[in-house]
């Protein structure tokens, strides 16, 4: 049997092309070749081919970084793209949240998050890099995240302060209480300690557990609970929220660095030491059309 010759036309079309021949032995260490499998190589293969370098250059990153040898945005991008092939996404998904990343930075994109009302941040407070934290104290995943990101704030001294939102999720039947707890401890001067603690006992946010916690620091327990019963701290969790949501937070944990939302979907410290150097970057360049 023949097969019509439109059709196969279409098969033609329709197969993938074959990835560029890349020198590997070319690519920084930094890059994290290593670490991907062959298919995976072929992903980011396509898109060192595809992509240009966002330094400004006329190269496409695989150029750049094995011509332009002085960029050092280069390899930065190609990791990035590296990590993510890493972890399962194709060529074009790569190169969609790449371009998503970089548009975040236009001035126009940042939301105006409001950090009147938030106390002292964790970290330097002259540092030039804000990360705010929107999380609900039982998401699994902020539980994950909180104890990195400290440790992120801690080895980074001057460079980077962490501030916290509450961002409680329909669902979790201690998320809102846990969250006006918070905001009570923050009045109280003690909110990095308390909050701290509720990650790290997420099983513990009854009513009683909070008073408890609230006593061993130092406070007035029964205090907090009449504030709880009050829900003296509803309305800031309130606007917390839609503060938020208006921001695009549609889930937990989101950050914000100076504004700009985290749009890669990796909280690595590799790939937040990535977004810190391009924030800073950005911060000494401006951002440019």
């Amino acid at each position: 049997m023949t097969l019509a010759l439109p059709l196969v036309l279409a098969l033609v079309a329709a197969a993938p092309s074959p990835p560029p021949a890349i020198d590997w032995s070319r690519i920084p260490d930094t890059v994290g070749v290593s670490t991907l499998t062959p298919p995976q190589k072929d992903v980011l293969a396509r898109v060192l081919a595809d992509e240009f370098c966002y330094c400004g250059c006329p190269h496409t990153l695989l150029g750049c970084i094995t011509e332009h040898k002085d960029c050092k945005h280069a390899p930065r991008m190609a990791a990035m793209a590296a990590r993510l092939a890493g972890m399962g996404l194709s060529s074009n998904e790569i190169l969609r949240t790449l371009t998503e990343y970089y548009a975040s930075f236009d001035p126009k994109r940042r939301a105006v998050i409001d950090t009147a009302r938030l106390g002292a941040p964790l970290g330097d407070p002259k540092a030039k890099v804000t990360i705010v934290e929107y999380a609900d104290f039982e998401c699994p995943f902020c539980q994950q995240l909180r104890p990195r990101l400290e440790a992120f704030v801690k080895i980074h001294p001057g460079r980077v302060k962490l501030l916290f939102k509450p961002f409680p999720l329909p669902g979790h039947p201690h998320a809102e209480p846990a969250a006006e707890a918070a905001e009570w401890a923050r009045d109280q001067g003690i909110f990095w300690p308390f909050s701290e603690a509720m990650f790290d006992h997420p099983k513990a946010l009854d009513v009683d557990s909070l008073v408890s916690l609230a006593s061993q620091l130092g406070k007035d327990g029964e205090d907090l609970r009449k504030a709880l019963a009050d829900r003296k701290y509803r309305d800031r969790v309130q606007v917390s929220l839609l503060e938020g949501r208006r921001a695009g937070v549609i889930g937990t944990p989101t950050l914000f660095l100076n504004g700009r939302r985290h749009v890669i979907p990796d909280y690595s410290d590799t790939v937040l030491e990535f977004v810190l150097e391009d924030e800073e970057e950005w911060a000494r360049n401006g951002w440019k059309d």
